[in-house]
């Protein structure tokens, strides 16, 4: 399975992960300050929008940072497919957090499906919340059977 570098792909495939990239940033506030190979790290700034009764980030909200990053640091790995599965821990509170970071990082790419473990910070660098996903690689399907 080959890597997708943003740097080096081809123009269709610039175009697609630029698309991606804008649509994070346009429709879920989500800008992304690292691409490298297996890793990529978000930045939210915290809005009105994304609180919930409490002032505090909604769950399914931090949920949607740590997919979405985690999504792309799979394609910064060479992944390409679909969220499998999800799970996160919400460690401590967001409330009056100005500023999100999401890390995520590729633990395993497998034949079949990736596994990749994400980090939401606040400010000082205090871990937020943690989490691990698994993606399905649909390039699997079509190298073995062309």
């Amino acid at each position: 399975m080959g890597r997708f570098d943003f740097l080096t792909c081809t123009d269709t495939e610039k175009e697609q992960a630029e698309n991606t990239l804008f649509r994070c940033e346009k429709d879920h506030g989500v800008t992304f300050t690292t691409l490298t190979e297996d890793l990529a790290e978000a930045e939210l700034i915290v809005e009105e929008k994304h609180l919930n009764v409490y002032n505090m980030v909604w769950g399914g909200f931090l949920f949607n940072l740590m997919d979405i990053t985690a999504g792309i640091a799979n394609i910064c790995g060479g992944g390409f497919g679909p969220t499998v599965s999800g799970n996160i821990d919400y460690i401590s509170s967001t409330k009056g957090a100005k500023r999100l970071l999401c890390r995520g990082k590729v633990r395993k790419h497998g034949w079949t499906f990736s596994y990749v473990d994400t980090e939401v910070f606040g400010e000082n660098e205090k871990l937020l919340a943690k989490g691990s996903f698994i993606y399905y690689n649909l390039k699997a399907g079509q190298e073995a059977h062309p």
